[in-house]
C-alpha cells in the first residue's frame, strides 16, 4: 500500500520551525514515520506537490489537509489539483480530506470576507466544494468537528473521526508540587489571546492570593503583535512570567519541570468548534496534570484531567488533594498510551484506507 500525506508544509524543514503547523505534525508527520517504521509505503508532500506535472498518481491513499485559503486563491491553477485527484481515483486510489479546523460556519465566512474581500471568499467556498465532491470520504480530529463537518456536507461523504497523535516522550507521572508552584502553557499564543488574557490577568493574581506561582509559556517566538495584546507594554517577566520559543525537546523539557499544565479555551472562538485536546494529550502522556477549561472535546478526558470554567478553582481541586490527582493523571496517562500513540493512530488511518478501498472493490 501506498500513502501520501499532503500538507501545508515544507517536508523537510526541522520540526523546530513548524510549531504553528501542529496539525501537520499531528495528521501527517507522525504517521507516516510510524507507517514506515512498519513497513508501509508513507510519504509526506505538500499540497503544492501535487501541482508537479511529474506527480505520481499511482497511490492507494491520499490524504489532503483541508486547503488553506492562500493555497485556494491560487484559483487559475487550481484545476490542475482537481485533475490529478480525478486521476488519482481513476487509477484505483482513494482521497480523503482531512480537516482539522471548522471553516464552514457562517462566522467564520463572514470573518474572511472582511479579511480578504467578498470576491475571494466566494472562490474559496466553490474550491473546497469542487475538492469535497472528488474526494471519497473525510477525517475529522474529533467527534464534534465530525458532526459539524456531517451536517456541512449533507452526509454526502463518510467521515471518519481519527484523533491528534502523541508526540511527545512519556516520562514518570508525578505530582508532588512543593514551594512555588509551577504552571506550565503551551500552543500558539497567537491562536489563544484572549484564553491567555484572562489567565495572566485575572487568573494569575486569583490564584497567587493563596497560592505562590509561576508561569511558562512555550510557544512562538516572542514578542509577536499579537503577544502585545495579552501583555499590553509590559515585560512578562514583570508579571512573573517566563517563555521559551517552541520546539518539542524544550516542550519535553519543560513538562518535565512543570507541576500542573494549564490550558485555558476561549469557548466564544470561531476556533473552538471541534477543536482537538492534543495539548491535553501531549501532557497527559508526559505524566503531567493538566486543568482546563470545559471544552467538548476535553470532555473526553474528564476522568484524568480537572476541567472547570474558572481556571483558579480547577487548579485548588487538584492541589486539595494530591494523592487522588496523581491517580488521575497516571490512569490518563495509561489510556493516552494505549489510544492515541503513533502506532495506533497509524493503523486507524490504514483501517480507513482499508475500508474505503473494501467499499469501493
Amino acid at each position: 500500500m501506498r500513502v501520501v500525506f499532503a500538507v501545508n508544509a515544507v517536508p523537510h524543514a526541522p520540526v523546530a520551525q513548524m510549531s504553528h503547523l501542529a496539525s501537520a505534525r499531528y495528521r501527517g508527520f507522525i504517521p507516516v514515520q510510524q507507517m514506515q517504521r512498519d513497513g508501509v509505503r508513507a510519504e509526506v508532500s505538500t499540497v503544492m506537490d501535487l501541482f508537479r506535472p511529474d506527480f505520481d498518481t499511482r497511490l492507494d491513499l491520499l490524504v489532503l489537509h483541508q486547503p488553506k485559503h492562500d493555497i485556494l486563491m491560487l484559483a487559475n491553477v487550481i484545476s490542475v489539483l482537481l485533475d490529478k485527484i480525478d486521476k488519482i481515483r481513476a487509477e484505483g486510489g482513494r482521497v480523503v480530506i482531512d480537516v482539522s479546523d471548522f471553516k464552514f460556519s457562517a462566522e467564520f465566512l463572514d470573518a474572511m470576507a472582511k479579511a480578504l474581500g467578498p470576491e475571494q471568499t466566494k472562490a474559496y467556498r466553490v474550491i473546497l466544494d469542487a475538492i469535497f465532491a472528488r474526494c471519497d470520504a473525510v477525517t475529522a480530529p474529533t467527534e464534534a468537528l465530525a458532526g459539524l463537518l456531517r451536517t456541512a456536507l449533507r452526509n454526502a461523504r463518510p467521515v471518519f473521526v481519527i484523533e491528534d497523535v502523541v508526540e511527545v516522550a512519556r516520562q514518570e507521572a508525578k505530582f508532588a508540587p512543593a514551594g512555588e508552584l509551577k504552571l506550565l502553557w503551551f500552543g500558539f499564543l497567537s491562536a489563544h489571546i484572549a484564553a491567555l488574557r484572562q489567565l495572566v490577568h485575572d487568573d494569575l493574581p486569583k490564584i497567587r492570593a493563596t497560592t505562590p506561582c509561576r508561569l511558562h509559556l512555550v510557544c512562538e517566538k516572542l514578542p509577536t503583535v499579537e503577544s502585545r495584546q495579552v501583555f499590553g507594554a509590559a515585560d512578562p517577566a514583570a508579571l512573573g512570567i517566563t517563555h521559551e520559543p517552541w520546539s518539542v525537546p524544550v516542550l519535553e523539557a519543560a513538562l518535565a519541570a512543570c507541576d500542573l499544565v494549564v490550558l485555558p479555551f476561549d469557548a466564544g472562538s470561531l476556533m473552538s468548534k471541534g477543536k482537538s485536546n492534543n495539548r491535553a494529550l501531549q501532557a497527559l502522556a508526559a505524566g503531567r496534570a493538566v486543568v482546563a477549561h470545559p471544552l467538548e472535546s476535553y470532555r473526553s478526558l474528564g476522568d484524568y484531567i480537572g476541567l472547570d470554567d474558572l481556571i483558579p478553582s480547577a487548579i485548588a481541586t487538584a492541589l486539595a488533594d494530591p494523592a487522588v490527582t496523581l491517580a488521575r493523571l497516571r490512569a490518563g496517562q495509561a489510556y493516552v498510551e494505549g489510544r492515541y500513540s503513533p502506532p495506533a493512530i497509524a493503523a486507524r488511518w490504514l483501517d480507513v484506507a482499508r475500508d474505503l478501498q473494501a467499499a469501493t472493490a
